[in-house]
């Protein structure tokens, strides 16, 4: 009898650690809208107070970095959730989304995620190559600001 309340209370704790990690991808999106405003509004400012926005891209590859680990965390968390609905031998929700998996493709959120984090970060690189005074400046931040682009994509892939 211990062992069965020991695999309930994983399972429920489970449960909420997945339900943590769901809710926390509209806290990342909250982030990244925010950190695009700002970007924003830096990228309008005249004078040399507009050149911050080239620390946007470092911004947003912490940002894919914290949600490419999230997306993983999940990952784990839902694999053991399978794992105990089949050990127990009863249809979960975990199961039954794996029987159905050829009907639906999974990782669209982080693929939607990394895919409006790299379009932001070449608006940001560009209007920062744009404004330089001197084009090997430019240049120079560009290829800076496509290695973390670079990263940004290792994080955020499946």
């Amino acid at each position: 009898m211990e062992s069965q309340k020991l695999a309930e209370l994983e399972y429920e704790a489970l449960q909420a650690e997945k339900r943590d990690k769901l809710n926390g991808r509209m806290q990342i999106w909250s982030l990244f809208f925010g950190l695009v405003s700002g970007a924003g509004l830096v990228s309008v400012q005249t004078g040399t107070v507009s050149y911050l926005i080239a620390l946007y891209p470092f911004l947003a590859m912490c940002l894919a970095r914290y949600t490419g680990h999230s997306e993983r965390v999940l990952d784990q968390v839902k694999a053991r959730l399978l794992a105990v609905e089949q050990a127990r031998g009863f249809a979960g929700y975990e199961m039954v989304n794996k029987l159905n998996a050829r009907h639906r493709q999974s990782g669209s959120q982080l693929k939607a995620f990394r895919d409006a984090v790299l379009v932001s970060e070449v608006a940001a690189t560009a209007l920062v190559v744009l404004r330089m005074p001197v084009l090997w400046a430019g240049i120079a931040l560009a290829l800076v600001e496509v290695v973390l682009m670079l990263q940004t994509c290792y994080w955020l892939s499946d």
